[in-house]
């Protein structure tokens, strides 16, 4: 996962949509529809690994935020194409809520990764 690719196509998205609806600049052909494919597979990306990080998580305030995060993705994904700016405007937004579930997933209530540790970390002076 390339978190600076999804923080790129976030902010182009987002851009995209004030300019449009502030400015009324017509988008150039296939941006939308491209940004639309890429944002969708990063959240279905995200949902994926945010929902692997918390799976074992302890109940609680941050496991529920992480189960309304996740709702919230699949609502969003589930919404009709309608191939203007308007389907822009929940994808980014979820794309970066699930981005810092990700990047911060102890705070949500996952369990800390170990690093990993050498193979010879307990070497022959520890064997005896």
């Amino acid at each position: 996962m390339d978190r600076a690719i999804i923080r790129q196509d976030c902010t182009e998205a987002i851009d995209l949509v004030f300019t449009s609806l502030t400015d009324r600049v017509e988008p150039e052909d296939g941006q939308v529809d491209r940004l639309r494919t890429a944002l969708t597979g990063h959240v279905r990306e995200l949902v994926r690994a945010v929902g692997k990080d918390v799976a074992d998580a302890t109940p609680g305030r941050p496991h529920e935020a992480v189960a309304r995060g996740l709702a919230l993705s699949e609502r969003a994904l589930a919404q009709p194409v309608r191939g203007d700016v308007v389907d822009l405007v929940a994808l980014p937004q979820v794309a970066r809520i699930l981005l810092l579930m990700y990047e911060e997933s102890t705070l949500f209530g996952a369990v800390p990764k170990q690093a990993a540790l050498p193979g010879d970390a307990w070497g022959s002076a520890d064997a005896g």
